[in-house]
């Protein structure tokens, strides 16, 4: 467990949801790491509390499991991408810029290790093997996904830049799955893919196959 504040007057000392917060944030940031290295299957929940920094025992008595570690994980990886969207959306417009923002923030974000893509897709390739526990989970947080990029193109439509015969949901999947299959073979060859030309690609494909 973490050890007690020392040092800090007792008027500042946090408070016990703080200390609980910043272990939680400390053991998905671990698990996340984690993940990114060496895929889910492999990882216990011990491994997770050693490498945030704590016991052995911490992670599973904030999470009770593995799985419900990684449903804290998969909201933790889609909470910290939303919130660099959130940061750019104010700038674009409803409908198809707010689609190309998401474009352009999936593909050209200033990342050098890429962990909360590679987490990401390691989460996804092992929820689609047979018998999978984690199945479920991970298409709960893909339909957010899914929603949010429906809502963008129905937006579209109703303004009238998209054309009123889209259907706004299997629109969303074929980007998304573009956006994670172009990512999944850029980390597999990150020398040989020009992310800046693959989002102005995409983008270019999205209007020409969306616009009204």
């Amino acid at each position: 467990m973490e050890p007690a504040d020392k040092t800090v007057p007792s008027g500042s000392r946090r408070t016990q949801a703080e200390r609980r917060g910043e272990a939680e944030q400390r053991l998905l940031m671990a698990a996340r790491q984690i993940v990114a290295r060496k895929g889910w299957v492999g990882m216990t929940l011990s491994e997770v509390g050693e490498e945030a920094g704590y016991s052995r025992g911490l992670a599973t008595h904030h999470f009770g499991s593995k799985a419900g570690l990684l449903r804290a994980l998969a909201a933790y990886v889609n909470a910290n991408f939303m919130s660099l969207v959130q940061v750019e959306s104010p700038k674009w417009r409803p409908g198809l810029d707010a689609l190309k923002g998401f474009v352009s923030v999936y593909l050209g974000r200033n990342d050098t290790d890429w962990i909360n893509s590679r987490a990401l897709l390691s989460l996804m390739a092992e929820a689609v093997t047979q018998d999978s526990e984690t199945a479920q989970i991970l298409a709960q947080y893909n339909r957010s996904v899914q929603q949010h990029l429906a809502d963008c193109i129905s937006a579209g439509i109703a303004n009238g830049e998209i054309r009123a015969d889209v259907q706004p949901l299997p629109s969303a999947v074929l980007i998304l799955g573009t956006l994670r299959g172009s990512m999944l073979q850029f980390l597999l060859d990150p020398a040989g893919i020009d992310l800046a030309v693959l989002q102005r690609q995409l983008q270019d494909f999205i209007e020409t196959a969306l616009a009204a």
